[in-house]
């Protein structure tokens, strides 16, 4: 039956999971449906009848419904299929989109706070340039800087619009999520593999000569089952490619999932954890550095101070953005940090 209302998709809604989930859904509706079947004409009677007709007029009309139980279960089957394809989907966007929103949140929320101290400070050297207290370059320079700011912010929000929206949920289950989505996957293929090798049908219906003395409506039921003895070798093939998906998608050599495997993203944790240590002795040194400036009085003393401060904000966004990324990926592999 045609849906009434439809429900507006999600703001993040990427649209694959209604593709996914539709295309299956308009491919079992004709495998749950029941089948209508008509026959007119001068259809030979078989020689296995239980009642030869003796009239060569056999004029006649055949009429019934036919319905597979078999392609009920590959419906299901299918309708299966697109749900863990949908959930696979978005377990993998979790997976490689979660933890980089995180991060980016974390660079974006460091840089937005400096924007007003930024502000100021470019205030100060328009005003220090209008009273000649400092020359056109280093009022330059300084605007420059500020403006290095807000295009890095800018930059990262572009980069967090095209992610899942972040948000605090844990991830300890994004990647079995992934897993058992892959599982399943393969589980409604191996499905639709095997049922191809049977075919199970009711048909009931009205059959009738037109012509002659036995013009009477005939009723019939018939149960119908054919089994291919190729199922024989079904579950062999089935199993060993469940088990060969699986290891294809541990490997990480599947494109799709290729960012999904624990191995990989211990290998990104070990990079990202290393360039965060480094990245917090270079924040802590230029927190020294302004520390000790701002006890040195005079101009060029704050001037100097000024320019540090903005490789100082720049270091921290970095730091702010590698310590989420390795916190949320430990918590996609499932130990603590």
């Amino acid at each position: 039956m045609p849906a009434i209302a439809h429900a507006q998709p999600a703001p993040d809604d990427d649209g694959y999971c209604d593709y996914v989930e539709g295309v299956a859904s308009a491919t079992a509706a004709p495998l749950s449906g029941p089948q209508l079947f008509g026959q007119f004409g001068y259809i030979e009677q078989p020689a296995f009848a239980v009642v030869p007709s003796a009239d060569e007029s056999n004029l006649r009309a055949i009429v019934g419904v036919r319905y597979s139980l078999s392609n009920v279960y590959a419906a299901r089957a299918t309708t299966a299929k697109g749900d863990a394809d949908c959930r696979r989907h978005r377990a993998l966007l979790e997976v490689r989109g979660a933890s980089m929103a995180r991060a980016l949140a974390a660079r974006v929320h460091v840089l937005d706070d400096a924007q007003r101290e930024a502000d100021r400070i470019a205030a100060e050297a328009n005003a220090d340039l209008e009273a000649r207290r400092t020359t056109a370059q280093d009022a330059t320079a300084t605007r420059l800087r500020v403006e290095e700011l807000r295009a890095l912010s800018a930059d990262a929000r572009r980069q967090l619009a095209t992610l899942p929206a972040p948000d605090d949920h844990p991830l300890t289950s994004a990647l079995a999520s992934f897993q058992t989505a892959d599982a399943d996957m393969e589980a409604a293929d191996g499905k639709l593999r095997a049922v191809a090798a049977y075919d199970v049908n009711v048909r009931f219906g009205v059959d009738q000569f037109l012509q002659g003395a036995n013009q009477g409506a005939e009723y019939f039921a018939v149960l119908e089952v054919g089994v291919n003895l190729g199922a024989l070798w079904l579950g062999h093939g089935n199993a060993r490619a469940a088990a060969g998906r699986a290891r294809y998608a541990r490997s990480g050599h599947d494109p799709l999932g290729a960012e999904s495997t624990v191995a990989q993203m211990r290998e990104l944790i070990d990079v990202e954890g290393k360039r965060a240590e480094q990245t917090q002795a270079l924040v802590a040194d230029l927190d020294r550095q302004l520390a000790s400036l701002a006890k040195i009085p005079g101009d060029d003393s704050r001037r100097y101070r000024e320019t540090v401060w903005f490789d100082w904000i720049k270091a921290k966004a970095d730091l702010a953005y590698l310590q989420a990324h390795v916190a949320a990926l430990h918590e996609i592999v499932g130990s603590g940090p």
